[in-house]
C-alpha cells in the first residue's frame, strides 16, 4: 500500500504511478487567486473554505508569491477573503470560528 506524505498542499503518493493530489482547501485557494470570483460557480464557496482546516505554509507562500501588478488584479478576492473571515468570526460554528482567526496571521 502506498504511503501518503503531506508536504505545501500536495498530497503525494509514493508511487510514481500517481499523479500527486492538491488538498480541497489548497485547491480553493487558488480559485482565490485568480481574477473570477470564486463563489460565481460555487454560492457555499466561502461556508466550505471556513470549514476546512487552514493551510498556512500555503496560503503565505501564494501571497508572498505575488508582486504589486498580480496583487492588484486579484484585489478584490483577496479584500473578499478577509470580508469572509470577519463574517465568519460571527458565527456559532467553532470551526469556522477557529479557522476564520487563522487565515489573516
Amino acid at each position: 500500500m502506498a504511503q501518503t506524505e503531506k508536504k505545501g498542499g500536495l498530497l503525494r503518493k509514493s508511487s510514481a504511478s500517481k499523479k500527486p493530489l492538491k488538498e480541497k482547501v489548497v485547491l480553493m485557494y487558488d480559485e482565490i487567486f485568480t481574477t473570477e470570483d470564486p463563489s460565481t460557480c460555487n454560492p457555499r464557496f466561502w461556508e466550505e473554505l471556513f470549514l476546512m482546516k487552514v493551510n498556512l505554509e500555503y496560503l503565505e507562500g501564494k501571497l508572498e508569491a505575488l508582486d504589486g501588478e498580480e496583487l492588484m488584479k486579484i484585489k478584490d478576492n483577496i479584500n473578499c477573503l478577509f470580508q469572509h473571515c470577519i463574517q465568519a468570526l460571527g458565527e456559532e460554528h467553532p470551526i469556522r470560528v477557529v479557522n476564520a482567526l487563522q487565515v489573516p496571521r
